[in-house]
């Protein structure tokens, strides 16, 4: 049997690691929160900075966050989105892709299947752009353009 002295240094021992540990967390969780904040207000500036057509300094913004965060699919949408407002089609569809690599439910939506197909379009893949274009209806802002992008593709795939 254990003496009663004994058994109170254990269980204090026990307090102690706890409370370090604890501690430890703490601090480590407010420094993670703050290199969150900050890689945050980075995305808001990338964005920012495409909105302003100042496509450069946005996507070499994103680029870096997709280094720290790279199974970030809105990064990838958000640099394909940006590149093609460059007219840069290729790598616009090459970031679309990897964005749907990682999150397959972008093809549900209406303006994903249009700016991929819009892209596959501008790149002569006349016939995946068609897929993508008859995918999903597009956002009323942009469903007149799909249907006109349809046409064309239809029009050169028959001549």
């Amino acid at each position: 049997m254990m003496k009663p002295n004994t058994v109170k240094y254990i269980f204090f021992g026990i307090i102690l690691f706890i409370f370090i540990g604890l501690l430890y967390t703490n601090v480590a969780g407010k420094k993670q929160d703050e290199v969150f904040k900050q890689d945050f207000l980075q995305y808001q500036q990338a964005m920012q900075l495409i909105q302003n057509n100042e496509l450069e300094q946005g996507i070499k913004i994103l680029g870096d966050l997709i280094i720290r965060y790279p199974d970030e699919h809105k990064l990838y949408y958000n640099l394909g989105l940006a590149y093609s407002a460059k007219q840069d089609y290729e790598k616009a569809a090459t970031h679309y892709q990897q964005a749907i690599d990682i999150r397959p439910a972008l093809l549900q939506d209406g303006t994903f299947t249009y700016r991929m197909g819009e892209s596959l379009y501008n790149m002569k893949e006349l016939e995946i752009a068609r897929e993508y274009l008859q995918a999903r209806k597009a956002p009323k802002e942009l469903e007149k353009e799909r249907k006109k992008l349809i046409k064309q593709i239809n029009k050169q795939l028959k001549s």
